[in-house]
């Protein structure tokens, strides 16, 4: 299955690689028939670059002045171009081909002091594929450009929310905490988070919001619910026994990727197994988070002083220990805006 994720992802980015170019031609294309010049700048410093690299190869005598000659000439050449452009209300790097992957140019991989390595993109999308309820799609609306905190109360009632502050500002402040757990997000000092309070109040929200900033930032996610989570644990195991290494990328990703989510915890079945694999999560992701970022967010209704309850002691005290912890107050905000999307479309639909 690993190797055929890989050849899935592959053929994708020479799809990506093939779409670029086109489009590349086209633009070349049309623009080298309103401007002849164009043409001839592409062509003559292609033909520099030839007698450059020749020259460079053979290391002939006095070679160095011509290079630095050829140079100038090239650079001169590039200017040109880049005046054309700009003159004709376009970037000065229209001519270049446009990649949704700037850091590798839609080829998976880059090249660094150790040789060639995977792409965080293409380690993103190997992540995906493999599970593909990962959810990272929430991160397209749910996340800080979409952060209103105008839908969360601003009066203060600490017998109806537990807080002694407004839900808005309380909000507010959670989201500054969320904004310096991104900052420092490559620091080992820097705790897990752990969201708790009732249902809606905007954990889920939260965390998809700094899923979409790391995403950004060129890291891994993965977001899995509890239950589907240690499903997924159970399911490699039983597959190992069976000799079918293959699977074990689904399995992995849940310890190396960069960001885990694990939403809806204590859902999941309370087994001795399922304790004593999620202490492994703890721990492992623990020991690389020394090494790299990797990071944890556990989003669920269960309070701090609930912990003992649900969780054996080694693992309730690793949690506390390793975790920042956040109350999340207010009214259910998913049900409110829920309801507001009905109303409006009802709305709209009386008036058609």
């Amino acid at each position: 299955m690993r190797k055929n994720l890989y050849n899935i992802i592959k053929n994708e980015y020479d799809k990506k690689q093939r779409l670029a170019y086109d489009n590349l031609t086209e633009r070349r294309n049309a623009l080298y028939e309103k401007v002849p010049r164009l043409m001839e700048i592409e062509d003559e410093i292609n033909k520099l670059g030839l007698k450059y690299n020749k020259m460079i190869l053979l290391s002939e005598n006095s070679y160095h002045q011509a290079v630095d000659e050829l140079t100038r000439n090239i650079d001169s050449l590039k200017k040109e171009r880049e005046n054309i452009l700009l003159s004709m209300g376009y970037s000065k790097d229209y001519l270049e081909a446009v990649y949704e992957c700037s850091q590798c140019k839609d080829k998976g991989y880059t090249e660094g002091a150790h040789g060639f390595e995977s792409c965080t993109c293409f380690k993103q999308q190997f992540i995906a594929l493999s599970f593909e309820k990962s959810n990272l799609k929430l991160t397209e609306n749910e996340n800080f450009d979409n952060f209103d905190e105008t839908l969360f109360p601003d009066n203060i009632n600490e017998e109806k929310y537990g807080i002694k502050k407004s839900p808005r500002d309380h909000i507010l402040g959670i989201k500054e905490k969320c904004l310096k757990f991104i900052e420092n997000f490559s620091d080992p000092n820097e705790k897990n988070l752990y969201f708790c309070g009732p249902t809606g109040v905007g954990k889920t929200f939260m965390a998809s919001c700094i899923a979409s900033e790391i995403l950004k930032k060129g890291g891994t996610v993965l977001y899995q619910t509890a239950p589907i989570l240690f499903d997924t644990i159970s399911s490699s195991k039983i597959k190992s026994f069976k000799d079918e290494v293959d699977e074990d990328s689904k399995y992995n990703s849940i310890f190396e990727t960069d960001l885990l989510i694990i939403d809806d915890l204590g859902t999941e079945s309370q087994t001795t197994s399922r304790f004593a694999e999620f202490l492994n999560i703890l721990n492992i992701r623990q020991l690389n988070n020394l090494a790299r970022p990797c990071k944890i967010i556990i989003s669920t209704n269960i309070e701090a002083n609930k912990l003992y309850d649900y969780y054996k002691e080694r693992v309730a005290s690793r949690i506390i220990g390793g975790f920042s912890f956040i109350k999340f107050a207010g009214e259910d905000i998913r049900s409110k805006t829920k309801s507001q999307r009905i109303t409006n479309q009802v709305g709209k639909e009386r008036y058609e």
